[in-house]
């Protein structure tokens, strides 16, 4: 069955269909894993965005439940160049599963042209359909509205009755990154509209990754709390987070051309360098920092972005990058142990 992706500059593209015959917009990414497609697919923060895979050839492994990082795919729709065998498990298994939760693929295109139109135009919307003449709207998601999709309904308890307390804002995390936060103590999971108590209650504020602009308006109610809890309580957070926090703390955002989607990118802290996994579209101005109470204390080899920020005496720290992995390497999973150590560096 033919399918199309059109984009909002009047181009297109024909492939074959699988997963669900519905139509879906969303801003088109491109990711340059080789592997890890059932993890990525499943991260919250693809949510409102069509996934494109640069690799030519993906779903040549089958599908394990445990690989999961939410409750089912959030990206919009997928799209591939081809897939090895369409009989194959692998591929029979996330055909069935976009099918159940109404969710469009399109294979059989030339993804190599679609990944530099991407790189060229910057960040553009399309749609998949099944109809040529589609004459739909090419809608962009509302953060708020995409954020309360994927977030928690309502207030969960983790690893109740540990000593310490966490405070975990979920604006659309990862299973895995929960899993390393909650491991450090008892985890109260709390969604955007959650009721928040004093913040005193808690050892530790973590703010989640998450989809959308981290400068909406929306997220002020958060900015608010991370402002009132620095030198107070311990902050930290990842991806979407760690850009919330930099903008509570003084420093600017920027919308990056096309992000950095993939399980490769290079980091050094000025001594060492290590390979991580990164799924963003916005990123803290590097010369913003100047003007914020944060430092600079890890970057991207390849074009500078900020990738760690923090004050530690005032018990702030936070990472552009997935320090859990799931896909990818987990290089810089000490920065669990830093964030466990930020209550002492308060404390003294």
């Amino acid at each position: 069955m033919r399918r199309y992706l059109l984009l909002e500059d009047g181009d297109s593209f024909e492939g074959k269909a699988f997963g669900a015959s519905v139509e879906k917009s969303g801003e088109l990414i491109f990711t340059t894993s080789s592997s890890g497609y059932y993890e990525a697919m499943t991260d919250p923060s693809y949510a409102g965005q069509i996934m494109v895979f640069a690799f030519p050839s993906i779903f040549y492994y089958e599908f394990w439940k445990d690989n999961q990082q939410s409750n089912g795919i959030k990206a919009e729709g997928i799209v591939v160049r081809d897939a090895p065998d369409i009989t194959g498990r692998g591929f029979l298994a996330i055909d069935g599963m976009m099918k159940h939760q109404g969710i469009p693929g399109i294979y059989g295109i030339d993804t190599r042209r679609l990944v530099k139109k991407i790189r060229d135009s910057g960040n553009i919307v399309g749609v998949i359909t099944d109809d040529l003449n589609y004459s739909g709207s090419f809608e962009r998601k509302s953060t708020v509205d995409l954020i309360r999709n994927v977030g928690p309904k309502s207030e969960i308890v983790l690893n109740r009755g540990m000593e310490s307390k966490i405070l975990f804002i979920d604006l659309g995390t990862k299973s895995d990154l929960l899993r390393e936060i909650s491991a450090m103590g008892e985890t109260h999971v709390a969604g955007l509209d959650a009721r928040i108590g004093s913040i005193y209650d808690y050892d530790l504020i973590f703010i989640s990754n998450g989809p959308g602009d981290p400068s909406d308006p929306g997220l002020n109610r958060i900015r608010d709390l991370i402002r009132k809890a620095e030198g107070n309580v311990p902050v930290a957070g990842v991806c979407f987070g760690h850009q919330i926090i930099g903008s509570s703390l003084g420093a600017e955002l920027e919308r990056m051309p096309y992000g950095h989607h993939g399980i490769n990118h290079a980091v050094s802290d000025g001594r060492k360098i290590f390979i991580t996994s990164h799924n963003h579209n916005f990123r803290i101005s590097r010369e913003s920092l100047k003007n914020s109470s944060l430092i600079e204390m890890q970057y991207d080899l390849n074009d500078g972005t900020v990738e760690m920020a923090g004050n530690i005496e005032n018990g702030i720290i936070s990472v552009q990058y997935h320090p859990e992995g799931s896909p990818g390497p987990k290089d810089p999973a000490s920065f669990f142990k830093a964030v466990e150590g930020l209550s002492n560096a308060i404390r003294n």
